[in-house]
C-alpha cells in the first residue's frame, strides 16, 4: 500500500482561523496591558526602567508572536488551497 499524503482542507482552514483569532487576542492583550501600565500611578527610576523595558522588549516580543501566528495562518491557508487544487485535478 502506498503512502498517501494530504490534509483535510476544512480542518486546516479552521486552524488558520484559530491562529488569526489568537493573534488578535495577543494584540488586544498587549493594548490592554499597555493601557493599564500607562494609567498606573508609578514614578521614579524603577517605573521608568519598567516602562522602557516594556516598550523596548516586551511589546516587540508580543508583536512578533502575533505576526508569527498570522504568518503561520497564511501558510496553512496556502497549504489548504494547494491541497484543494491538487484534489480537483
Amino acid at each position: 500500500m502506498a503512502n498517501v499524503w494530504g490534509l483535510d482542507v476544512q480542518q486546516v482552514r479552521d486552524l488558520a482561523t484559530n491562529l488569526d483569532r489568537e493573534a488578535d487576542s495577543i494584540d488586544q492583550t498587549l493594548s490592554k496591558l499597555t493601557g493599564v501600565l500607562n494609567n498606573t500611578q508609578w514614578t521614579g527610576p524603577d517605573a521608568t526602567q519598567f516602562r522602557n523595558e516594556w516598550q523596548s522588549s516586551h511589546v516587540s516580543a508580543l508583536r512578533r508572536v502575533g505576526q508569527a501566528l498570522r504568518d503561520t495562518a497564511q501558510l496553512a491557508r496556502g497549504n489548504a488551497a494547494a491541497q484543494e487544487q491538487t484534489s480537483q485535478n
